[in-house]
């Protein structure tokens, strides 16, 4: 093989080699976050059953509706308004 293919070629798997980590990281990436949402599903699942235990031992809705963490329970128009307001 020539030299002017050697370096063409030698070029081009540079390029290629750069492609690659760039896939790789994508790759590592997205399985981070199909992990992440995996966990949270599993933590979901974890809460509504504490939250069912909680029922079945004596609390009522209204009283865990006011403990439940802020997912649970929807921002009051005001609060969204002014979360808004101080995101910008």
């Amino acid at each position: 093989m020539s030299d002017a293919a050697t370096r063409i070629l030698e070029q081009l798997q540079a390029q290629n080699d750069l492609r690659m980590q760039a896939a790789n990281d994508i790759a590592q990436a997205v399985a981070a976050r199909v992990e992440a949402e995996q966990q949270l599903d599993q933590a979901k699942a974890a809460e509504k059953q504490a939250f069912t235990a909680a029922l079945k031992k004596g609390w009522t809705q209204a009283e865990l509706n006011k403990i439940g963490s802020p997912s649970r329970r929807r921002p009051r128009k005001k609060d969204a308004d002014a979360n808004a307001s101080a995101e910008h």
